[in-house]
């Protein structure tokens, strides 16, 4: 134990750029592991998460602006009871019109103890956020988080405009893996076919759906996303509205198929083959 809270150390407090340096470490989670089987495999995965980490910037874990869920701080109780019902996240960004003009977050559990109040006013229960450039190393912005006692980050990209959001969470999971917890939805399909239409979930990621229907999107609609829905989004430049259809080459397009003010939720694809 004494063993991996220093190696951990070590690896927070230095930008590990050096070869060697990374080989020794790997050695020494090898020969210093006293554990076995599925816990010595997950034990080097988290150490080999660490080393990778050091690579890593906002840009690369935040949800991208097409996709993050917030509330106007004028909504009405009966429009915030509807997002609460239908959306499972535990903190949200509060915003006045826009992302742009973001006055802060918060979190399910103040809603609730507070929702059911003749008083309820959702300005009472904002909590700070941090405001961070998309090129800040991802180590530097969990530190900032950490020491503030600050759960949500806006990302700003150079535009100084909003491109995502990342909460404290999203960067643990980079180091131990995805965090689940009793909450957690039983992992669904992502798409299903209905009146011959391949109706897909707008939230699949890029990678998954080159891999699922071996197709190829152009790389520099890829760039800076991580969903099918982040890709329409760039394209659209907005939330587009449902029926409306994006080529992306000679053979693959999307068309809107459900949305909300909010988001892409599914769309029809069309140009692949389901296995």
């Amino acid at each position: 134990m004494k063993f991996k809270k220093n190696l951990t150390l070590k690896l927070l407090k230095h930008q590990i750029n050096d070869e060697a340096f990374k080989t020794e470490i790997i050695n020494l989670i090898s020969s210093n592991s006293d554990t076995s089987g599925v816990a010595k495999i997950e034990e080097k995965k988290i150490f080999n998460n660490l080393l990778n980490v050091h690579k890593k910037i906002a840009d690369d874990v935040m949800v991208p602006r097409g996709e993050i869920i917030y509330i106007d701080k004028n909504i009405t109780k009966k429009e915030l009871i509807k997002i609460i019902n239908k959306e499972a996240h535990s903190r949200m960004p509060v915003v006045r019109d826009n992302l742009e003009n973001c006055v802060g977050m918060v979190h399910i559990k103040d809603l609730f103890k507070q929702i059911n109040l003749k008083s309820f006013k959702i300005q009472s229960l904002l909590r700070e956020v941090i405001f961070v450039p998309s090129s800040t190393p991802v180590f530097t912005l969990l530190q900032k988080m950490k020491k503030k006692n600050i759960h949500l980050a806006i990302v700003i990209d150079e535009y100084n405009t909003v491109a995502g959001l990342v909460t404290i969470e999203d960067l643990v999971e980079e180091i131990v893996g995805e965090i689940e917890d009793e909450h957690d939805k039983e992992e669904e399909p992502l798409y299903n076919i209905k009146s011959n239409k391949l109706i897909m979930d707008a939230s699949m990621l890029v990678d998954d759906f080159e891999r699922e229907f071996e197709v190829s999107i152009p790389e520099d609609l890829k760039e800076d996303v991580g969903t099918i829905g982040g890709i329409i989004f760039n394209i659209a430049g907005k939330i587009p509205k449902k029926s409306e259809k994006f080529k992306i080459n000679k053979k693959l397009s999307f068309t809107i198929h459900k949305v909300s003010k909010r988001k892409i939720i599914e769309v029809v694809v069309d140009g692949v083959k389901v296995k």
